[in-house]
């Protein structure tokens, strides 16, 4: 059977449903549109956000090391703040 004896198979599916209905097609991306234009209105923007800088963590690989010798040697030579142990 050649090629241009095969049958042509209809294809399924939402994406050849689309590529069938330009229509269809066109009235969900408008729908898209307009959905999120409308959304933007219930969205909060802060220029300068709240926030607070009462703790920091920092995460240093140091793999083959004890926490108090990875804190000797890394951290407390690179920081000039003092530490509170919890």
């Amino acid at each position: 059977m050649n090629r241009d004896d095969s049958p042509v198979r209809e294809q399924r599916g939402p994406i050849a449903y689309m590529a069938r209905n330009s229509v269809a097609a066109n009235l969900l991306m408008l729908f898209l549109v307009v959905a999120g234009l409308a959304a933007t209105r219930d969205l909060i923007q802060e220029v300068l956000p709240d926030f607070s800088l009462d703790r920091v963590q920092i995460l240093v690989p140091y793999p083959g090391a004890a926490p108090e010798e990875v804190e000797e040697s890394i951290v407390r030579k690179r920081s000039p703040f003092r530490f509170l142990r919890i």
